[in-house]
């Protein structure tokens, strides 16, 4: 059973789009605590706070969090660093769950994340900023009651200037083709008075 219920995330980065598919269950299962303790920490400063920055540190917030779990189980090895690689996977699995549309001649290309870096498309900073926009909306998304998910992820992408798909990655690729296509100009002709 998924969470995502073609609850798709296409987010705007460069001039590229990343199209997330939500974790699934499972991965929510085993990651609940810090997705709580995330969402809880970037809230506790109030809504405007939360839907300000929230967007922009929620990465690094989901990390802090990984680690205070790790260390309040007692996880953590002589260096300080935690045990468990939960935050880590987690982090890995977003990324795998993301495709970046590349815009090409022939429209948009779907590249990994690891691709389109490599390949100029994005760079590392436009990874991370994307990569901490998904974190948060994975964080009010998953944590969502069921009736209300739809409804908040359509919100949550609104604040995240992106929108929520049903489609395949394919095919809003070839939405993107048609839509960002620009229209030949027309000529226009001016008359002046003489």
């Amino acid at each position: 059973m998924k969470l995502n219920e073609a609850l798709n995330l296409v987010l705007p980065v460069g001039e590229c789009q990343a199209y997330h598919t939500p974790i699934s269950r499972e991965v929510f299962e085993a990651n609940y605590r810090i997705l709580a303790a995330t969402k809880a920490q970037l809230s506790s400063k109030g809504i405007y706070y939360q839907m300000d920055a929230g967007p922009r540190i929620a990465g690094l917030t989901l990390r802090d969090e990984g680690k205070k779990d790790a260390e309040d189980r007692g996880r953590l090895d002589d260096k300080g660093q935690p045990l468990d690689e939960f935050t880590p996977a987690l982090l890995a699995e977003i990324k795998r769950l993301t495709v970046i549309l590349c815009p090409s001649p022939s429209g948009f290309d779907l590249k990994p994340v690891d691709q389109a870096i490599q390949a100029g498309h994005i760079d590392l900073d436009d990874w991370r900023e994307a990569e901490s926009a998904i974190v948060f909306f994975t964080c009010l998304c998953s944590l969502a009651p069921k009736a209300s998910r739809a409804e908040i992820a359509r919100a949550t992408a609104g604040l995240l200037k992106a929108s929520i798909t049903s489609q395949p990655p394919m095919e809003v690729a070839a939405s993107l083709r048609t839509s960002t296509q620009e229209e030949p100009q027309k000529a226009v002709v001016s008359v002046v008075p003489s």
